[in-house]
């Protein structure tokens, strides 16, 4: 993928990631972009944490997409239904071909003379590192470390590890 450019590249491909990326496809559709996501899953947060119990803490009403009203009767959704609506509003929206699974963002360089991103990801499939540029980079990952495991300051959480 080196030497490739976007308009616009995300990061991540959870809750926010896949929000973003329908919000541009309908206000920008000539736009090109592209989202990376170092899990082999979209999802975010609602793929990583799978233990039981697991459910949002904010009302799906609010919390869900305004192009995707949530239908459910059940306010505050467990893990695996916030994931599966996340996939359905990906899938609906045809935002699944723009995304580039196992990619882990390295770093990000800002020319003002050229005017773009230049974005190092690692393909973690094959190891290598790859050079992306975007107009627009977007960063929509979460608060979690993986290389660093659960972050200290959410008590309770190393009983999950």
């Amino acid at each position: 993928m080196s030497d490739k450019h976007f308009d616009v590249l995300i990061i991540g491909a959870g809750v926010s990631g896949v929000g973003a990326a329908c919000h541009l496809q309908r206000e920008c559709p000539g736009k090109s972009y592209a989202l990376f996501e170092r899990r082999q899953a979209m999802g975010g947060t609602w793929d990583l944490f799978r233990y039981p119990g697991i459910r949002s803490d904010s009302d799906m009403f609010t919390f869900g997409y305004d192009f995707k009203p949530w239908s459910s009767p059940q306010t505050l959704a467990d893990g695996p239904s916030i994931k599966r609506y996340v996939e359905e509003a990906a899938a609906e929206n045809g935002i699944e071909k723009n995304i580039h699974f196992g990619r882990q963002m390295l770093r990000a360089d800002w020319s003002s003379k050229d005017a773009r991103w230049s974005v190092t990801v690692r393909n973690e499939a094959s190891g290598e590192n790859e050079i992306v540029t975007c107009g627009f980079l977007l960063n929509c990952t979460g608060y979690y470390d993986y290389d660093k495991g659960f972050r200290p300051d959410f008590p309770g959480e190393e009983q999950y590890k």
